[in-house]
C-alpha cells in the first residue's frame, strides 16, 4: 500500500538540486565549486563569477534568460578546452563585461558573441588566440566595445576587421605578449579616425625585424591619421637604429604619450658596440606633438647633444633606469616647455653647470639613486619655476653645494651623507615639505634652522643620529608645520641632558609626530606642551617605563606606545584616546595590574588587544591580558594595606625614639655639641674679633657687684673676659677693686663707670640686693638705658633667689618686668656658652624698645629668661 506514495515521493525529489552558489547582494559566487555545467539562476542576478571550475562548453541553452546580467567571468576552466558555440549568450544580451581570460584553449563559434551589444569589456588574455580574433567578424555585434584584452595570445599580424569602425567607444586594445613583427600599409585602416585612449603593443616585435633604410617608405605609415593617446611599445627589442627607423613609421599620428622602455637602445657601461640616442633618432616625431616620452629601463649611457630636440612639445621625460653617467651640454636644447625630468637610478657622479640648459619650464627633476657627490652652485640657477628636487640616495655631504632656489617647494636629499646643517636655510627658504632623512646629521639645530622660516609643513628626520642640541629657540610662534618625523634617532640623550625641552612648544599646528625608536626611557614633563593640534603620535619601539598622567594633549586621537617597557601602565594617562596601540610591552601579571585589565574590558580604544600578552610571571608567559580576571586581588588589597599600616607604624616609632634619644644625647653632651659648632664656625668664617677696629668708650664693660662675691665673680667673669686677666681676653673690663680712683666720691666712681663703659654688667647675687652701692649703681645704669634708649645693662642672676625678694627694689622690678636677663648656669657645661652669649651681648648694638613693644620682640632665642614677674 506504501509503494504508490513512495513512488510520487522520489518524483518530487529527484528535480530538487542544491543551488551550489553564494548569492549575497545580486552578485552570484561559484568560482572554485568544480562545476561541470552552469546552474540555473535567479532572474534578478546582476553579476556572477564561474571562474576556476570544470565547464567544458557553452550555448545557447547554458544560460536561462537573465535581463539583469551585467557581468559574467568564466575564467580560468580547469579542463583542457573551453567550447563557446553559436549564440552562447543570446539570453544575456545586457552583459557589459565578459571575461573568457586563461582558458588556454578557447574554441570560438564566429557567432559565439551573437547578441552581445552592450559589452564595453571583453577579457581574453591567455586563451591561445590567433590573428583570426580581430581580422575576422567575430567582435561584429559588439557595437558598444571600449576595451578589448587580448594579452598573451599568438597574434602575429594585427589587420583588424572593419566591424571596429561600428565600435564607436573603442578605446583601449591590449595586444602585449603577443609575437606582431610588423605593422604595414593599410593593417590599421579600420583605426583611422579613430581616438585610441591605449594601443599597448608591450613585449611583441614590432619593428625588430631586419630591414633596409626605405622599409618603412616601402612599407607605408601605417599608424597615420590615427589619435593615441598612450602608444606602448615597449620591449621590443629597438637598438638605436630600428628605433630611429621605426620611429619614421609614426608619420601623420598624433600621439600624447610614448613608451619606448625595455628596449635595448643604448651602449650602456663599458661598452661601445651599440649607440646611444642621437640627434637623428627622434626626427620622425618632429609633427607629432609628444607630450611624454617614456626611455626608462634602457642602456643609454650619454645624453648626446640636441638628442631631443624634435620633441618641442614634450612635457614629460623618463629616463630612469638607464646607465646615463655623461649629459653633454646641449642635451636638453628645444625642450623649452618640458615640465617633468626623471634621471633617477642611473650611474650619474656630478652635476655641472650647463647639464640642465635649455630646460626653463622644468617644475620636477628626479635625480634620486645616482652617486651624485657634487654639485656646481649655479647648476638649477637658471630653473624659475623648479619646484620639486629629488636629490635622495646620493652620495652629497654639504650642503654649501647648493645655491638659493627661490621657488623650491619640495626638497628630498634623503639616504645621503650629510653631517652638518651649514647654510642650511639659504637653499631652501620657501619650501614647505624637506626630506633629510637616511642621512648622518647629529645636532638637532639642523630642525631649528629649518623652522626659521616658519614656511615648513612636512620635516622628514628619520634615520639619522641626532643626539645633541644647544637649545636653539628661533622657531615662529606662527609656523606651518603639520608633520615631523624623528623616528630611529636618539633623542633619549638629548632630553637626559635636560637640552631643547621645548623644541615642540611652538609647533600649534602640528598633526603628526614621530618619535619612534629613540632609546626614550622616560618622557620629560611637558615635553608635548603647546602641541594642540597633535592628533597622532607614535612612541613606538623605545624603552619607556611610566606614563605620568597629564603627559599628552588632550586632542591625541592616535597613539601607538606598542614595543616599550611597560609593566603596570595607569590608564589615566591614555583613556581619552580613541586609538591606542599598547602591543608586545613586558606586562606584569599581578594585582598591580588590576585597574589597567578593567580599563582594557571595558574599552575599545585598543586596537591590538591581540598582543597584549604577559611576560611575567613565567606561569603566565604569553596569556592574553583579554583573559585575565581580578578576582583575589581584593584580598591581596587588604593585605597591601596592613603591611603598609605596619611599616608606617614601625616607621613612626622608630622615628620618635630616634628623637627621644637625640635629645637626651643633644642635653646630656650640650657643651661639647656647641665646643663643635663654635670650632667649625670659626674655621669657616674666621674668630670673631672685637667689633669695630675704634673704641667710642673707655671699657667695653662695667662689672657691677658685691665686694662679698669678688672671688666668685673674679673666677667667673674677670678672667673670661678682661684682657689684663688673660691676653686670649677681647675685652677691657671696669670694676671697683681696680680702676676706682681713691679718694674719689664713691657716687662718682660709680657714675664715671657707667658712663665711660659701653655695657653695665649687674651680677645680681643675694649680698648684691643687700648692698646700697650697688642697687644704687643698677638704678644709674638703668637711668641710662632710659636716656640713650639703647640696651647699655646686662643682669645677671646667681642663684636661687625668690622672685618676691627681687619686687623689694623698685629699679631691679622694674628691669625684670620689661627686660630680658641672663641666669647663671647651674651645669658646668653650659659655661662656655653662656659666656659666649654674654661676650655677643656685650659686642651688640641695640636701640632699646619702649614697654608696650618689648614683650612682642622675644629674639634672644639662645638666652635663658626667666618669665617677666607679675
Amino acid at each position: 500500500m506504501w509503494f504508490p506514495f513512495l513512488l510520487f515521493l522520489g518524483a518530487m525529489v529527484e528535480p530538487i538540486r542544491m543551488f551550489p552558489c553564494k548569492v549575497y547582494q545580486h552578485v552570484a559566487y561559484c568560482s572554485f565549486k568544480s562545476l561541470t555545467e552552469i546552474p540555473d539562476f535567479p532572474n534578478d542576478i546582476i553579476e556572477i563569477d564561474l571562474s576556476v571550475n570544470n565547464i567544458t562548453e557553452i550555448t545557447e541553452y547554458s544560460f536561462p534568460k537573465l535581463s539583469s546580467l551585467t557581468v559574467l567571468d568564466i575564467g580560468h576552466q580547469q579542463t583542457n578546452f573551453l567550447t563557446v558555440r553559436q549564440n552562447a549568450f543570446i539570453n544575456v544580451t545586457n552583459l557589459q563585461v565578459l571575461s573568457l581570460a586563461g582558458n588556454v584553449n578557447l574554441i570560438l563559434s564566429p557567432d559565439a558573441f551573437v547578441g552581445l551589444f552592450n559589452v564595453r569589456y571583453l577579457n581574453l588574455l591567455y586563451n591561445n588566440l590567433n590573428e583570426s580574433i580581430v581580422e575576422e567578424e567575430y567582435l561584429r555585434d559588439l557595437v558598444s566595445l571600449e576595451t578589448l584584452d587580448l594579452y598573451g595570445n599568438r597574434i602575429q599580424r594585427l589587420r583588424p576587421n572593419s566591424c571596429f569602425r561600428k565600435m564607436t567607444n573603442f578605446k583601449i586594445l591590449n595586444l602585449k605578449l603577443n609575437q606582431i613583427t610588423q605593422i604595414c600599409g593599410d593593417d590599421l585602416l579600420h583605426f583611422r579616425g579613430k581616438s585610441l585612449q591605449l594601443l599597448n603593443l608591450d613585449s611583441n616585435y614590432v619593428g625588430n625585424i631586419e630591414s633596409t633604410p626605405t622599409f618603412w617608405e616601402e612599407c607605408g605609415y601605417p599608424f597615420q591619421n590615427i589619435n593615441f593617446e598612450i602608444l606602448n611599445l615597449a620591449g621590443n627589442g629597438l637598438d638605436e637604429e630600428l628605433m630611429r627607423r621605426f620611429v619614421s613609421s609614426l608619420r601623420g599620428s598624433y600621439i600624447q604619450g610614448l613608451i619606448l622602455n625595455h628596449n635595448s637602445v643604448g651602449r650602456s657601461f663599458g661598452f661601445n658596440n651599440s649607440l646611444d640616442p642621437g640627434e637623428e633618432t627622434f626626427d620622425g616625431l618632429s609633427q607629432i606633438p609628444i607630450i611624454a616620452l617614456d626611455l626608462s629601463n634602457c642602456f643609454i649611457f650619454s645624453l648626446e647633444p640636441y638628442v631631443f630636440k624634435p620633441l618641442h612639445e614634450m612635457r614629460v621625460l623618463q629616463l630612469s633606469f638607464n646607465k646615463i653617467n655623461q649629459i653633454q651640454r646641449g642635451a636638453f636644447e628645444g625642450l623649452n616647455n618640458l615640465q617633468v625630468l626623471n634621471l633617477s637610478n642611473n650611474l650619474l657622479g656630478e652635476i655641472l653647470p650647463n647639464d640642465f640648459y635649455g630646460l626653463q619650464s622644468i617644475t620636477t627633476i628626479d635625480l634620486s639613486n645616482n652617486n651624485i657627490g657634487g654639485i656646481i652652485l649655479t647648476a638649477f640657477n637658471k630653473m624659475p619655476f623648479l619646484s620639486e628636487l629629488n636629490l635622495r640616495g646620493n652620495s652629497i655631504r654639504k650642503f654649501e653645494i647648493f645655491a638659493t632656489i627661490p621657488s623650491l617647494q619640495y626638497f628630498l636629499l634623503g639616504d645621503n651623507k650629510l653631517d652638518s646643517s651649514f647654510q642650511l636655510t639659504d637653499i631652501a627658504t620657501d619650501s614647505i615639505f624637506v626630506d633629510l632623512s637616511e642621512n648622518r646629521l647629529s645636532n638637532l639645530d639642523v630642525f631649528f634652522k629649518m623652522m626659521a622660516d616658519g614656511k615648513k609643513k612636512f620635516i622628514l628626520l628619520r634615520h639619522n643620529r641626532l643626539s645633541y642640541c644647544k637649545g636653539s629657540s628661533n622657531i615662529p610662534e606662527n609656523n606651518s608645520l603639520i608633520h615631523l618625523d624623528l623616528e630611529d634617532n636618539i633623542l633619549e640623550l638629548v632630553w637626559q641632558r635636560e637640552m631643547c625641552l621645548h623644541i615642540f612648544h611652538k609647533l600649534g599646528k602640528l598633526e603628526k609626530l614621530r618619535l619612534n625608536q629613540n632609546g626614550l626611557r622616560s618622557l620629560p614633563s611637558d615635553i608635548f606642551k603647546g602641541l594642540i593640534s597633535l592628533t597622532h603620535l607614535n612612541l613606538s619601539s623605545n624603552f619607556i617605563t611610566y606614563l605620568p598622567k597629564g603627559i599628552f594633549p588632550e586632542n591625541l586621537k592616535t597613539l601607538d606606545l606598542s614595543i616599550n617597557h611597560l609593566l603596570s601602565p595607569s590608564p589615566d594617562a591614555v583613556s581619552f584616546i580613541g586609538e591606542l596601540y599598547l602591543g608586545r610591552n613586558n606586562y606584569v601579571c599581578d594585582c598591580s595590574l588590576k585597574e589597567f585589565i578593567l580599563w582594557l574590558q571595558n574599552s575599545n580604544s585598543t586596537q591590538d588587544k591581540q598582543e597584549l600578552v604577559c611576560s611575567f610571571p613565567e606561569n603566565f608567559l604569553n596569556v592574553p591580558l583579554t583573559s585575565l580576571t581580578t578576582e583575589g586581588c581584593e584580598a591581596e588589597d587588604v593585605a597591601f594595606v596592613m603591611k603598609v599600616q605596619l611599616v608606617l607604624f614601625v616607621g613612626t616609632t622608630v622615628l620618635i625614639l630616634l628623637m627621644l634619644i637625640g635629645s637626651v644625647i643633644f642635653i646630656r653632651f650640650r657643651g661639647s655639641c656647641f665646643r663643635i659648632y663654635k670650632t667649625a664656625f670659626n674655621r669657616l668664617l674666621g674668630s670673631p674679633g672685637s667689633e669695630g677696629g675704634q673704641r667710642d668708650h673707655q671699657y667695653d664693660a662695667y662689672i657691677c657687684f658685691s665686694n662679698e662675691d669678688f672671688s666668685f665673680v673674679e673666677a667667673a667673669f674677670l678672667k673670661q673676659l678682661d684682657s689684663q686677666f688673660s691676653e686670649k681676653n677681647t675685652f677691657r673690663v671696669c670694676f671697683e677693686a681696680r680702676d676706682f680712683l681713691p679718694g674719689e666720691d664713691h657716687i662718682s666712681n660709680i657714675r664715671n663707670a657707667i658712663w665711660a663703659s659701653k655695657k653695665t654688667i649687674c651680677v645680681v647675687t643675694k649680698e648684691f640686693l643687700k648692698d646700697g652701692w650697688c642697687i644704687e649703681a643698677f638704678n644709674m645704669a638703668q637711668s641710662r638705658l632710659h636716656d640713650e634708649l639703647k640696651d647699655v645693662l646686662i643682669m645677671i642672676l646667681v642663684g636661687r633667689i625668690p622672685r618676691y625678694q627681687l619686687k623689694k627694689f623698685s629699679p631691679i622690678r622694674t628691669f625684670v618686668q620689661t627686660r630680658h636677663y641672663l641666669l647663671w648656669p647651674e651645669d658646668l657645661q653650659d659655661m662656655e656658652w653662656f659666656h659666649h652669649r654674654l661676650a655677643g651681648l656685650i659686642f651688640k648694638e641695640k636701640t632699646s624698645k619702649s614697654k608696650e613693644n618689648v614683650s612682642e620682640d622675644v629674639s634672644l632665642s639662645a638666652v635663658k629668661s626667666d618669665s617677666a614677674v607679675p
